[in-house]
């Protein structure tokens, strides 16, 4: 039996992929898609093993990993149930893990049929700088399965970047905010570039800079602990530039405008997560 199988191979699902080959031997990776040649050719390139069919994957792996769009989910379910059951019949190891944004644990096992206890399923999300093994993982606490099988996974998963657990009152909050914030990050990152062309920088030095401050700042702040708050005072001098900017943020009410779009978001992970 091999050790994980990656149901769909678009972009989160070649990245967890392309983690696993680098954490573990890459034979023990199983790619499929509903486009077999995009399978094919993440297998070839990752020297992992790849699949015509999704019953396929489950049958081969312990860890089955969901990286399809939640309007695709129920009919890979009901595909792969048959599948499944015979898998628990015969005593097979499985766990599944789903990446799909909003759908719960309890769904999965009304569509496959399958009992509260019979399979673990582990909620996790990832976000998008996991590509580049920077990542940052929210996994949801579930009595379903063992602290041991999370710990494999995580080991299996571990070049994708950092993980963190949280009860499922707190799991769909830190998913909005963790997976959500890289796309505002790079809007607020675009923005200070064009205001670099506007005071005269040219495009790829407006660009280089604007992300160099970013990162910089996150960094800073995460090896002194800092409050946010701290370090703004810190840079803002009486009458400096830096302050008369942040006047003018909140002049145009950037706080605000920031809290309302992770507030729609995360009403947005409700609507997402109904399967019809």
């Amino acid at each position: 039996m091999k050790r994980i199988s990656f149901i769909g191979s678009g972009v989160m699902g070649t990245a967890l992929a392309t983690a696993a080959c680098k954490g573990i031997d890459p034979n023990e990776v199983v790619v499929v898609d509903i486009v077999e040649e995009k399978a094919r050719e993440l297998a070839e390139k990752l020297n992992c093993n790849y699949v015509k069919t999704n019953p396929e994957a489950v049958e081969l792996s312990k860890y089955i990993v969901f990286c399809v769009k939640p309007q695709f989910l129920k009919d890979v379910l009901e595909e792969i149930a048959p599948t499944l059951q015979k898998c628990i019949r015969e005593g097979q190891e499985k766990i599944m893990v789903s990446i799909v944004a909003g759908v719960e644990s309890q769904t999965y096992r009304e569509i496959l049929g399958i009992g509260d206890r019979q399979i673990p399923i582990i909620r996790m999300l990832p976000n998008v700088a996991c590509l580049v093994g920077k990542g940052f993982t929210l996994i949801m606490e579930d009595d379903s399965y063992t602290e041991e099988q999370l710990e494999e996974l995580k080991y299996i998963l571990r070049e994708s970047g950092g993980f963190d657990t949280l009860p499922p009152s707190q799991f769909v909050a830190g998913t909005v905010l963790t997976s959500t914030s890289p796309a505002f990050i790079a809007m607020f990152a675009n923005s200070l570039a064009d205001a670099g062309v506007v005071n005269g920088l040219l495009r790829h030095q407006a660009r280089r800079y604007a992300l160099e401050g970013i990162l910089s700042t996150v960094q800073y702040l995460l090896e002194r602990d800092l409050h946010f708050e701290e370090l703004k005072d810190n840079v803002c001098s009486p009458s400096g530039p830096a302050m008369i900017g942040v006047k003018k943020l909140e002049e145009m009410g950037f706080r605000s405008s920031v809290i309302n779009a992770v507030v729609e978001a995360y009403k947005r992970f409700d609507e997402i997560g109904k399967i019809k």
